[in-house]
């Protein structure tokens, strides 16, 4: 009898997510236009629509370093027509350190994690170091003397200098910029002595001689940079980190219209011609259901909080 009950039940859901969608979909972006996690979205996005025969519609809402375009997605009705691609900022950072309108895990429905990008440690050029090990040597001789960029307060960059000058025991001062380009740029003219950075934005500029990097931030070395070291292989035990941007809907959504979106975007991410792209940009395929998008949700929110306390960071 109980069978038949929960049948009833969700013959409904699954009638809606299969007349879904029935006019076009919102994928709110909350960062300005011309960012990595807009190009995935329009990718994704391209994607549903070619699957979905409805137009998803990507939309710049950003403000609030990505907080405000996450907020209005936690608040829009869940009815499967407001999406939103954000990212680790917004979802694993800032709502530790600023008050946020939502919660990152129980305002959302977890919908895709196509691939996660790690940093990268650059130098400049005319700096001495060329491995992570010398750089900390280098570092060593200089206290005091030492600055690292990063591409914004309470950023990835930010917090994955902050880690390894704490697992090294290395003094730095921070100069923070607004977004990845301003500081590439300077780092590349030697007004910074290190930068972390994603491998998207700084590795064409090692490969082009205008940086050195000296190491790779995940556990494993990525397929790009077979010959780049891990942090944690140079001495930084347990050392990891990474940047993401992530397909959410409002808590609420269907299961069925959600699982429909996984699936699809998996299919997608992990489709040989995607994965090589993805890889090609610095990136890494990951293959996850929405349920353990929440988890591996809730291990960075883990993570960069016990950062965000042993250094007393404060976003700005």
């Amino acid at each position: 009898m109980l069978r038949f009950v929960l049948a009833a039940l969700l013959i409904p859901g699954i009638a809606l997510a299969q007349a879904w969608p029935e006019r076009p979909v919102r994928v709110i972006v909350p960062f300005p236009p011309g960012g990595a996690t807009e190009a995935v979205a329009r990718l994704v996005a391209q994607h549903y629509q070619e699957v979905f025969g409805q137009p998803f519609v990507v939309e710049s809402r950003s403000g609030a370093s990505g907080m405000l375009g996450t907020e209005m997605t936690a608040r829009a009705a869940p009815d499967g027509y407001t999406l939103a691609m954000t990212a680790s900022g917004p979802l694993s950072i800032l709502p530790q350190m600023l008050q946020a309108g939502y919660d990152p895990i129980r305002s959302f429905e977890h919908v895709l994690l196509p691939s996660v990008t790690p940093l990268m440690m650059v130098v400049p050029t005319n700096r001495p170091p060329n491995t992570m090990q010398e750089f900390v040597a280098w570092a060593g001789t200089r206290r005091g003397q030492i600055n690292y960029c990063s591409i914004g307060v309470a950023s990835p960059s930010h917090l994955s200098a902050e880690m390894f000058a704490r697992a090294m025991n290395v003094e730095m001062t921070h100069i923070p910029h607004r977004g990845s380009g301003p500081a590439v740029v300077d780092t590349i003219a030697g007004h910074c002595d290190v930068l972390f950075d994603s491998s998207s934005s700084s590795g064409p500029h090692a490969r082009g001689g205008r940086l050195k990097a000296l190491a790779i931030t995940t556990r494993e070395r990525h397929p790009s940079w077979p010959d780049l070291p891990t942090m944690a292989e140079q001495g930084a035990v347990g050392y990891a980190s990474q940047t993401w941007s992530g397909l959410v809907a409002p808590a609420g959504t269907s299961p069925a219209i959600v699982q429909r979106l996984n699936i699809e975007g998996r299919r997608f991410a992990t489709s040989a011609r995607e994965r090589e792209r993805i890889v090609a940009q610095g990136g890494v395929v990951v293959d996850l259901t929405p349920q353990q998008f929440r988890d591996f949700l809730q291990t960075e929110i883990a993570a960069w909080g016990q950062v965000i306390r042993a250094g007393n960071i404060r976003a700005e």
